[in-house]
């Protein structure tokens, strides 16, 4: 059972009040550094407008917003990009909206949309009620909203997941002790109207433009857009790791010769030997033909107003504000 925090005795500002018992912060004590203490300090003066609950392993996240899912309109998740697709996954589909306090390691999913480690901040765009809708992306049977990616990506996550410390230098690291054994795998890839064979150090499925840690590698990717990017990353001699990471890390690979972007896709097949993926960052393992499709819009995401990604003037549906592309897979255009 997840432990509840009782501190009434503290009074909130009421600059940022909003109706009671309409927020639940859901807080991963194992994501990132592990400062679940910290934040529980920080969340201790706002204990009149929301409910903390600490998420134990697994599908925890899951088991709660079910047992919650009718109190609360917005559901506050404390963790990683592992810990958001959970949650994610849980509020698809649903009038429930997703926040984030981003505690993990790399936090891409919560840096594109702008959300920081300002209580104040995360409260106040609550309280504006302005959501974004973001896309799903269905992966055999598993959910991502983020990034997933087959290859030395993944087999990192894997390292990574091992690993006591988290943090960027640990994932570095793994980085670091995974390139010495990785071999790259071959895959056909089956998009609408081509299919390509061949060798790849990475396969990525990208629903937003970065890894994490601000490491863009579609800066066109748009996570409201009704579509996804694939990227392709040719094999490379070892000794040119170091520069393909500065260019990751820095945001200036090349879309023409150091990977290959293929974007608007929306249903593709991969059919591979390998096994091993990450799904926004959480290592697993998927059987071949790893099908893939989109579901546009079925996640709403408060607005921070500082989203990284391009955002296009929306369409309005049935008075909801829509990517005009998302729209346009809604009319089967």
């Amino acid at each position: 059972m997840a432990k509840k925090y009782s501190i009434n005795h503290i009074q909130p500002s009421t600059s940022h009040m909003i109706p009671q018992a309409e927020i639940l912060f859901l807080v991963n004590p194992n994501a990132g550094k592990r400062n679940a203490r910290k934040l529980l300090r920080k969340l201790e003066p706002y204990r009149p407008i929301l409910d903390v609950q600490v998420i134990a392993k697994g599908g925890h996240s899951t088991e709660i917003i079910q047992s919650e899912f009718d109190n609360y309109q917005v559901f506050a998740v404390a963790g990683g990009d592992g810990t958001v697709n959970k949650v994610a996954s849980a509020l698809a589909g649903t009038d429930k909206k997703l926040a984030i306090f981003p505690s993990g390691s790399g936090n891409g999913f919560a840096r594109e949309f702008g959300f920081d480690k300002n209580i104040r901040r995360l409260i106040k765009a609550i309280k504006q009620d302005n959501v974004l809708k973001a896309d799903l992306i269905q992966l055999n049977e598993c959910h991502m909203f983020h990034l997933s990616g087959i290859g030395f990506d993944s087999a990192v996550a894997h390292h990574f997941s091992q690993q006591k410390r988290r943090g960027f230098w640990s994932y570095f690291i793994s980085a670091a002790r995974t390139i010495w054994s990785f071999k790259p795998i071959e895959a056909t890839i089956q998009l609408k109207n081509e299919t390509i064979t061949g060798s790849f150090f990475m396969i990525n499925i990208a629903n937003n433009r970065q890894f994490g840690y601000n490491a863009v590698i579609v800066p066109s990717a748009n996570p409201t857009d009704g579509c996804f990017d694939l990227v392709l990353v040719p094999p490379f001699p070892r000794w040119m790791f170091p520069i393909f990471a500065f260019k990751l890390l820095t945001g200036i690979l090349n879309p023409k010769k150091d990977i290959r972007v293929i974007s608007g896709a929306k249903d593709v097949e991969i059919h591979t030997s390998e096994t091993k993926i990450h799904i926004d960052g959480e290592p697993s393992i998927f059987r071949s033909p790893l099908k893939i499709s989109i579901q546009p819009g079925v996640l709403s995401v408060i607005d921070t107003g500082k989203t990284k990604f391009k955002r296009k003037k929306p369409a309005v549906v049935h008075g909801r504000k829509y990517h005009p592309k998302q729209v346009q897979y809604f009319l089967g255009l």
